[in-house]
């Protein structure tokens, strides 16, 4: 709100919104320090260049148009965070409506919108009460002088415009949420997911030796035995957490890791008749090169490889190097010795439940790949009835940055009416319902983060077909995007021609 009435002044808009972007960026990556303080500050100044092009914008349109930040403000912001979200060119973390995560009545909207219209509702409160600021405060008093112009008919009519419209869509937004969260009080109770959570540390994970990867693969082995008995249908380890590489023959490459790896596919599957979702590394030989994937493994009740996913988003940075041939030099950035590939397609797996013999299809999405909002939209559109998050942020230790990242992925259950279900080797593993509820989290005496265990819940299915949202996609941002570049034609024109 201050940003707002400030770019207004026009006082070095730009660099005043830049500052406030660096600074917005830099306090909430400080997890990132973690892993590379250099990559912080860096992507914080790159980031903070949305919020100084976004400054001007609002700074021109304001200017030859004259119009309120109410009708401006909420069309352009939205229209940066759609910007932003691209994943390799942007960063979509942090946009103004996952803080609302929480709040379910006022988050089922997104299930049209995206969780655009969330931002979008947000600045349109903030640029209402600068504008009432504007025009109702820093206008009454001209020095010692009440300035008697204030409370005009026009300014009245103004007045009731800003505080009606927010009102309005407030009330239009909280009524519909509670209708939905009404109509879908009992959802159908669909397979039995057990996710383990080991809770490796990051610098023991990737410097482990031979000792220390079976110690990792003995662990998470004996914390999924832990699910004998529970008639399970599938047990999930989190992102890279299997030491051996299992798409492979063991003999190929002569480790014993990757037999002890394979051994105990079957031990689990032997002790639990349960299908299990690994995450771990894949290697795959292109033309006499060597590729490495970040990948979901599949196996049946019965220990037999079924199929694997292979992750397309890949962070830049951190887990490949944009442009290697020419940004060689900035290989030290990437925790691993060799850049990933990416995966080319998504793979639908099909699970037989043991409730009722039925078949179900799902997903699998890998860390950071749950921000990115159109891949899960295209899961669901191919007939996905649940989807399962793995993920490794131990990288981050107890930081800010797993809850950040859980309250991205609530509105990917909430944007296409499906269940998520999240698998984390540090935290925060949960469950999460087509409403965006989290019905269920690993968690001992209050503490959620850095602990082990294991969590077993039903998924919840949706009682509806797919959403407005999964059968449409981004309408909403991409006409805010519209809106905005049709008042800077306009504003451009009013100014070559004035």
């Amino acid at each position: 709100m201050p940003w707002f009435i400030i770019i207004s002044t026009g006082y070095r808009a730009g660099l005043f919104s830049y500052l406030t972007g660096l600074l917005f960026f830099i306090f909430n990556l400080t997890w990132l320090w973690s892993v590379t303080g250099f990559g912080w500050i860096l992507l914080a100044l790159y980031l903070a260049l949305y919020f100084y092009v976004f400054g001007l914008v609002i700074h021109f349109l304001r200017r030859w148009l004259r119009l309120p930040h109410l009708f401006i403000a909420p069309f352009a912001w939205v229209t940066f965070e759609y910007l932003r979200s691209f994943p390799y060119f942007g960063f979509p973390w942090f946009f103004a409506g996952h803080s609302q995560y929480l709040h379910l009545p006022l988050i089922q909207i997104s299930d049209i919108t995206g969780v655009y219209g969330i931002s979008f509702l947000i600045v349109v409160v903030n640029a209402a009460i600068a504008d009432l600021i504007e025009q109702f405060l820093l206008k009454r008093f001209h020095g010692s002088k009440m300035d008697s112009t204030v409370f005009s008919d026009k300014n009245r009519k103004v007045f009731w415009i800003t505080i009606i419209i927010p009102c309005f869509l407030i009330s239009l937004v909280l009524a519909y949420g509670y209708f939905d969260l009404r109509s879908n009080l009992a959802l159908p109770e669909g397979p039995n997911i057990c996710v383990v959570q080991g809770n490796v540390p990051q610098g023991v994970k990737i410097k482990a030796d031979k000792e220390e990867k079976k110690k990792i693969l003995l662990k998470y082995t004996d914390l999924s035995l832990k699910a004998a008995g529970k008639n399970v249908d599938i047990i999930v380890w989190p992102e890279t957490m299997v030491p051996g590489i299992l798409n492979i023959d063991p003999k190929l490459l002569d480790r014993e890791i990757d037999r002890l790896s394979k051994e105990s596919v079957r031990t689990i599957t032997d002790a639990t008749f349960a299908n299990l979702i690994l995450g771990g590394t894949a290697i795959d030989v292109q033309n006499a090169n060597a590729l490495y994937f970040n990948t979901a493994f599949y196996f049946d009740r019965h220990g037999e490889y079924v199929d694997r996913y292979d992750k397309i988003y890949l962070v830049p940075f951190g887990e490949f190097i944009p442009f290697e041939e020419w940004l060689s030099f900035f290989s030290y950035m990437v925790p691993y010795s060799v850049s990933l590939s990416g995966g080319g397609e998504r793979t639908m797996f099909e699970l037989d439940t043991r409730k009722d013999d039925r078949y179900c299809k799902f997903g699998v999405i890998i860390c950071y790949e749950d921000t990115v909002a159109p891949l899960v939209r295209k899961f669901r559109k191919d007939g996905a009835d649940f989807m399962i998050n793995i993920t490794n942020d131990a990288w981050f230790h107890d930081s800010s940055e797993l809850d950040q990242h859980l309250a991205v992925m609530v509105f990917r259950a909430v944007e296409n009416r499906i269940s998520i279900t999240r698998a984390a080797n540090s935290g925060i593993s949960s469950f999460i319902a087509p409403s965006g509820e989290i019905y269920d989290y690993l968690d001992k005496e209050g503490k959620y983060k850095e602990i082990e265990g294991i969590l077993c819940n039903k998924i919840r299915f949706e009682n509806s077909v797919n959403s407005w949202y999964t059968n449409h996609g981004d309408v909403f941002p991409i006409l805010c995007l519209s809106i905005t570049a049709v008042l800077f034609f306009a504003a451009l024109t009013r100014r070559i021609f004035t």
